[in-house]
């Protein structure tokens, strides 16, 4: 089992025309780091996390993603962990206001 160290790097309160919550960025092992992860919300499934990734002729396919189901749920789970994490301490610390503003920086998780 890898070790994973996530940091979520920005916060957005819900909007209709946008789906994304917010970005991490995570740690594996201290040696691989990768930025850009978005954690989505979708209206019927929830919150998913999407890999960094580009567009191109064929539609967007993903830069950098887990190669075995085992650590595809891992790393999944890690960064929304510390996203729910960080988005309770915001409420925490700004009462009900938290969701109105984005969050810079949140705490490491370490799975």
């Amino acid at each position: 089992m890898a070790t994973i160290d996530v940091r979520i790097t920005s916060m957005y309160p819900p909007k209709e025309e946008s789906g994304i919550r917010g970005y991490a960025s995570a740690t594996i092992d201290g040696c691989l780091g990768i930025r850009g992860i978005k954690i989505v919300e979708s209206g019927k499934n929830g919150l998913f996390v999407s890999m960094p990734s580009r567009k191109g002729g064929d539609g967007y396919k993903d830069t950098c993603f887990p190669v075995t189901a085992e650590f595809g749920n891992q790393l999944r789970g890690a960064v929304l962990d510390a996203y729910h994490q960080a988005l309770n301490q915001a409420v925490s610390q700004s009462g009900s206001q938290a969701q109105a503003e984005p969050v810079s920086s949140g705490p490491q998780m370490q799975m």
